[in-house]
Formats: C-alpha cells, structure tokens, sequence
C-alpha cells in the first residue's frame, strides 16, 4: 500500500497543465494567515505481541488534519510555513488466530505543530512548489481497547512525542488579491515508533496525506505596474544593401527580376566534417537519406543551392559509384592535431563510417573502398583558429575516376534571376532594456521565403536569393522583424522591396536586350592559396570556355573565408580571380573579361560551417552572352 501511495504523489505531481510552461516571472507569496486541513492515509506497520497474540499485518486507516497556517516568505524562494492543528492518526489493527479475531483499536490523536519550508520557483511551471520540513506530535491520548474474543481491555499505549520528517508539493492558486488557496500532498516519515510500552514497542506509522490551505494575505496591496512604454523600444534598419562588382555596398531601392536561360555550375566538396570527437558526420552539414530511402535519392532534385548540394555529399557519391560500378575510392578519416591528437582510431572510425553507410544504402562492393585513417589532413586548413581546427576533423574522398566529384550542372530556359542577387540587411534596434528574441521574416504575396530566429541583438542579415525563389509577378518583397526585451515589450518593423520583372513576352513586347547567364564556381582552392587545381583547370576546359561566344562578357569574382585578415583576404581573392582570368586569355586572346576581388567582405556562403567556409574559397565566373 505504501509503494501505491508513494506513486500517487509522483502522478499527482505528473498532472499539472503542460500549458502552464509558458509563465515567466517569478511567483511571489505574500505573508499569510490562515487555516488548512486535509485527509490522512495512516500507514501502520505493527510488529508486537501482546497477551499472547501477534499483531505483524499492516493497515491503513484514514483520518482528518485541521489547523492553522501561517507563512513567512524570506526571499521569492524560500517561505517558512508553520502550522499547529490536530491529527488523529489511529486505526483498529487486527488478527486473526485460532479461528479468532483479535483488535486493537488505537485512536492516537496528536496536537501537530509543523515548521516547514516551502521551496518556489525552481520549475518552468512557477505555481508548483517543493515542501520539506519536520513534524512533531504532542499525544492527547494515552490508551487503547483490546478486544480479545469479545472481552475488551484497556491498553495504556503510553505513546511517544511524534516526530517525522515531511515531504512534499504544492500547487499555489490566487483566488483574489488577498486569498490563496493551496492544494498540498506531503508524506511525512516517522523517526520513532508510536509507543513507549515494552509490548508496543515495535509500531510505526506514517502518513500521506491530501491537504488544501487557504490562507489571507496580510502584505499590502502592490499597485499595479504602469502599462509598457514601447517607445522605449524602437526597431528599424540601419541600411538595406547590396555590393557593386567590386563588393562595394550601395543601398538597394528595387530588385529587377528577368527571365533568362540560366546555367549554374555548382561545385562539388570531396569531404565530410566531424564533431569533436566523434566518428559521425555533423548533423548540421549533412543530411543522409537512410536506407530505406536510397532508391529515392536523385541529384536532379536537388535544390540549386551550394550548401544544400554539399549537404548530400556521401548520397551523391553512392549514386555516382552505382553508376560507375567499377570505380573505386579511397575514404580517409582525419583528426585535428589537438584534442584528437594522436587518435588514429578515431580517424580511422570516421572513414569506416563512410565506408559502411555506401555499402548499406547503395550496394557498394566493399573491394572497391579503401579506408584508411590519419592525424591532420594532407592539405589542412588553419591550425591556430577554431574555424581551421573544426575543419581537419573530417572525411576525405579520393579517387583515379574524376567522374565521382565532378561538379553539379543545372541548366534551364526562363529562370528568373534577381539583380542584386544578395541583399543584406542590418538591423537598428534602440532600447534601455536587453532584447530576449528576436524573428525576422521575408515574405511575397502571404508565401514566407526566409524566416530567421535569433536571441540577444541581431547582426547583419544577408539573404542569397535564389533563381526562380521570387513569383513571376511585379509583387513587392515584403520584409518585418520582430524584437521582445526582457520586460516583455514588443516592437516591430516592416517594409517592402519593390520588384520590376522583365518576362520573356515583355521582352519581346518591348524590344529590350535578352540574354543567356552562365555561372561558374571553381572549387576548391586549399586554405591560403591561389593556384588552380587540375579539377579546376578542367571545368574552366571542359565548361567555361565552351560557354563563351564572340560577343560574351566574363565576369570573374574572387572570394574567401573568413579566416585571416580582411585586407589580406582581399588581396588573396584578388590573385585567385587574375589566376583564372589568365588562363581564359590565354585560350581566347579577345574575350571581353573584368577581374573583382571581392574578399571576405560579401559572404556568399554561410562561414558559421565548415562547409560553407569551404564554398568560400571560390572563383565564381559569370559569362553573360546577349541573344
């Protein structure tokens, strides 16, 4: 009975409305007066003989507690609680013996007096409390009746001074300004037995009981809190922007959409980063489609977005290596030369890993991959930084067939590209309070597009949009952010983009110029360097030059990670750019080809990841051919 009981507390607790998470501030508990009382289950456990008969079965008999309350609150946390009151804890014990049915009847009144603490606001749910605290019982009663086969005796029980520990929750409600009414379950333990008689001296009892306090406040009234002053708070933009050729910011007043034959190469990234110490993929830079999917998995499908791409890195090359069934491949697992020092073992899971998710997904002939594990990369990235270190923990791929990371061509008629195709947005946001959360959310005609979510103040917000991402109508980008400080206020700011869009039929309507677009990501120069690969020197032979005609401008834009100094960065992206310039001049001696080192400065890709920071180390080449 007592393990019932003792899980009925535990439920009971289990029960409060989930919908009471949300509460925030702290519940305050005035100084109080008042009165509770409760049901008790009185749970004894005899264990004595007396004239002859064993009383060993436990019982539970049930009473009423009433009396009075008074707390003291020390902080928003602790509250001394005393109550003094009345509780009767008796019960008839009996056995049975010889076809006989022997009792004891006990009534065991006590005058309670209980100094306990109650413990506030250490949960989401603010109402709930623990209780803890000791229990003494002073006997008002000091004798029993026996009934032996009918014959009844008086028993002196002489019983002890009560004393127990009591555990507990509450549950706090307010029903008006000045009256709390207090729901409580508490399970007091005893310390000794019940009484001082030599034959009664092995009986315990304890005691769960059901109670519910209402007390009176005796605090002052608190005058309400004056309404928030919002115009505290007070959130705009600094700048709305986009980067000239030369990643030169200039403030963007309309976005022109126009519908063009479009081809993006986009590059392809031979690794797969880790965690620190650990063997899997991180969960952020990969995203694996499970066995039972494989047979799903299409690179066609794939979203036209570098980061997205390179998220299915180890997808891509399964479909590849089925397509190429004699290929092989050899998968290094590598560590970062710091923490992981020295851990082969964990290098070595990193590419078993690999290994095992081609076999059972694609099928993959084991033969055909070589695993191997190793300190810190052949080429490795920065060893002094965090960004560096994070990513030399990861899972390279090699192979003699180049087929299997080649570059991912998507092409199309009338994709609608936007011109300025990334728009950067810094937020202004004035306050004497701290900003808790913020969103900001940019939409067209009702259709959410980016939805971003951010804690503290925010920081430049840069949105890549992609092709075909905004409709084919001259429907404004709206865009709002929301900002909520500490103190609960709220402040929001919205605006709108206007779009001029230049279909196909306008085009021709109007006689304006068309064109073809054709994008070009060469990928991957190695941290701190400019020379191009011989991955790199035949994408420029085997795509870029075939895409230019006689009449084409080229465009070619270096970038970089984030890693480093930015004037070195700049100088750095600058060379990469001129490197693949004068390789196009020197196959074609009049092509028309403008260099900009854009640097650090215009992140392309997100540098937060290992991946992007990668995508990062880039030429991009732009050749745009009139119709």
């Amino acid at each position: 009975m007592r393990k019932f009981l003792t899980l009925a507390l535990m439920l009971s607790l289990s029960l409060i409305p989930l919908s009471l998470l949300s509460q925030e501030k702290d519940l305050k508990v005035p100084m109080a007066i008042g009165f509770y009382g409760g049901i008790n289950f009185n749970m004894h456990t005899p264990a004595f003989t007396i004239n002859a008969t064993k009383f060993d079965i436990n019982k539970t008999g049930f009473g009423g507690a009433i009396g009075g309350i008074f707390n003291y609150p020390l902080n928003n946390t602790f509250v001394f609680s005393g109550r003094l009151g009345y509780n009767p804890i008796g019960t008839t014990l009996s056995k049975l013996y010889n076809n006989n049915t022997f009792e004891l009847d006990a009534s065991l009144p006590y005058i309670e007096l209980a100094p306990v603490f109650q413990f506030h606001n250490l949960f989401p749910v603010k109402p709930l409390y623990l209780l803890a605290g000791l229990e003494f019982g002073i006997p008002v009663s000091t004798s029993a009746v026996l009934d032996s086969v009918g014959i009844k005796q008086d028993i002196e029980t002489n019983p002890n001074l009560r004393a127990a520990l009591v555990l507990g929750a509450g549950y706090v409600l307010k029903a008006s300004k000045s009256v709390w009414i207090t729901p409580e379950l508490s399970y007091r333990i005893p310390f000794a037995n019940v009484s001082s008689n030599a034959q009664l001296s092995k009986w315990s009892v304890s005691q769960l009981r059901l109670g519910l306090n209402i007390t009176f406040s005796l605090a002052k009234d608190e005058a309400e809190p004056p309404p928030p002053d919002v115009s505290d708070l007070k959130v705009g933009f600094k700048e709305i922007r986009s980067f000239d050729a030369e990643g030169k910011p200039k403030p963007v007043e309309s976005v022109r959409l126009e519908d063009v034959q479009y081809t993006e190469l986009f590059p392809f990234v031979p690794y797969v980063f880790c965690d620190e110490n650990q063997p899997e993929p991180r969960k952020d830079d990969q995203v694996m489609i499970g066995k039972t999917e494989s047979g799903e998995f299409n690179i066609q499908r794939l979203e036209p977005d570098a980061v997205k791409i390179n998220h299915s890195t180890l997808d891509i090359i399964g479909i590849r290596m089925k397509q190429n069934p004699s290929a092989e491949i050899t998968i290094t697992g590598t560590n970062d030369s710091k923490k992981e020092k020295n851990d082969k073992e964990l290098a070595l899971k990193r590419a078993e890993f690999a290994k095992n998710y081609l076999i059972e997904n694609y099928g993959i002939n084991p033969e055909l991959i070589n695993v191997r594990g190793s300190g810190l990369p052949t080429k490795p990235s920065a060893l002094s930084v965090d960004d560096g270190v994070a990513e030399n923990r990861r899972i390279e791929f090699t192979s003699s067939n180049p087929v299997l990371f080649k570059p991912i061509l998507i092409q199309g008629d009338n994709q609608r590209i936007a011109d300025p195709g990334l728009i950067e947005f810094i937020p202004s946001i004035q306050t004497k309070d701290s900003i808790v959360n913020w969103q900001m959310e940019i939409s067209q005609a009702d259709k959410v597009l980016r939805l971003n979510q951010g804690t503290g103040m925010p920081n430049a917000l840069q949105w890549g949009i992609h092709p075909n991402e905004l409709t084919n109508k001259q429907i404004p980008i709206d865009y709002k952010l929301t900002a909520r400080t500490a103190k609960g206020y709220e402040g929001t700011y919205t605006g709108s983009i206007p779009i001029e869009y230049f279909s196909s039929t306008r085009k021709k309507s109007e006689d304006l110029p068309d064109k073809t677009v054709s994008k070009f990501s060469l990928i991957l120069f190695d941290f701190d360097k400019y020379d191009v690969s011989k991955s790199d020197q035949e994408i420029i032979d085997n795509y870029i030059l075939p895409a230019i005609k006689f009449n084409s401008t080229i465009k070619v834009y270096g970038y970089s990670d984030r890693i480093g100094d930015e004037v070195y960065n700049q100088t750095l992206s600058t060379k990469r750019a001129q490197t693949v310039a004068d390789i196009i001049t020197s196959k074609m001696k009049d092509v028309k080809i403008n260099v900009y080192g854009v640097g650090e400065n215009v992140p392309i890709f997100n540098n937060e990841s290992p991946v992007g920071r990668q995508l990062s180390r880039t030429v991009q080449v732009h050749v745009i051919t009139p119709k």
